[in-house]
């Protein structure tokens, strides 16, 4: 009887078991297909890292194994979101234009582009004027820049235009899970710092945290920017006038190059003349002093030719 109800026990605490385990994994099965791949790797170092902290070892320790295991969660969460992202994702570009306009007038130009920059939800961010022109750096919103560009004819005949754009997805998408994976860790350091008990492993945390803030605050920082150049197209309008005319249109002459011309003349004539004389002094000295010596052997003191002359009429 004994043997029996032995058995019997065996075998119940056996069912109860196995149902537990089964209740266990369809949880864990039903929890995960709630979250994406990020969340399920944060879910699963939270429950690694509080596991290695609540089983009795210190508040140190278990830092180290989340460092770990956060480095492995960052890796897959980006293997995942790359993956995911490739499927289907907003492009991310960053467009700049260039504009060269001639005009009529430029006294007036910075209060009409910065009056059309605000109409287009944008802003000068530089402005320079010269004596034959103006040039203006001009920011619009990433959604107006075909609008703006076309409307840059308003100011004056367009003599050049210009548009090119950059592709900076996988960098911006980079960042921004960069972003996400460094605040799960900085949230955990956060709560781990709250619990630690011991003052070598508060100090450690703390060195720990600071160095994660120290990283968000340069990829926050790099993020920003980047997303700055994004959402806010750039603009550069040079505006110049028509050769040869001022501000009131009227044509003047072109004295500075007629000079420049003058003076290139002047200069070209006497490198001319110097070039000759150089040529005479380099070689014809030589031919001279050649011919004086043939001169002198033939007919001077020496005279042999004068000599065969005479010796031929005798």
């Amino acid at each position: 009887m004994k043997t029996k109800s032995t058995g019997k026990m065996m075998f119940t605490a056996l069912a109860f078991l196995m149902a537990g385990v089964f209740i266990l994994t369809g949880c864990n099965k039903k929890s995960a297909k709630g979250y994406g791949a990020p969340q399920v790797n944060a879910l699963k170092e939270s429950k690694l890292s509080m596991k290695s902290f609540v089983s009795g070892a210190r508040a140190s320790n278990a830092v180290y194994s989340d460092s770990i295991e956060y480095e492995m969660a960052e890796e897959s969460a980006d293997f995942d979101n790359s993956r995911s992202q490739n499927a289907e994702y907003e492009r991310k570009l960053i467009r700049t234009g260039n504009v060269t306009l001639e005009v009529k007038t430029v006294s007036d130009a910075e209060e009409k582009i910065s009056a059309w920059a605000k109409s287009l939800g944008g802003y000068i961010t530089n402005a320079n004027t010269w004596e034959n022109g103006a040039g203006f750096t001009v920011r619009v919103p990433a959604s107006r820049f075909d609008d703006a560009m076309a409307q840059t004819g308003e100011f004056g005949r367009v003599t050049n235009r210009s548009v090119s754009s950059q592709d900076v997805s996988d960098n911006y998408y980079d960042l921004q899970s960069r972003l996400q994976t460094k605040y799960i860790l900085r949230d955990k350091l956060t709560g781990y710092l709250n619990q630690a008990k011991d003052i070598k492993d508060l100090l450690e945390i703390e060195r720990q945290l600071n160095s994660v803030l120290e990283d968000i605050d340069s990829t926050e920082g790099r993020f920003k920017r980047l997303s700055g150049q994004i959402d806010f197209s750039t603009i550069y309008i040079n505006m110049q006038f028509e050769r040869g005319k001022d501000e009131g249109g009227i044509i003047l002459p072109d004295v500075k190059n007629s000079w420049n011309e003058f003076v290139s003349t002047v200069i070209a004539f006497f490198w001319g003349l110097l070039k000759i004389l150089f040529y005479i002094v380099i070689f014809g000295i030589p031919l001279i002093a050649i011919a004086a010596f043939l001169f002198w052997l033939l007919f001077g003191k020496v005279g042999l030719l004068v000599r065969l002359f005479k010796k031929l009429k005798k």
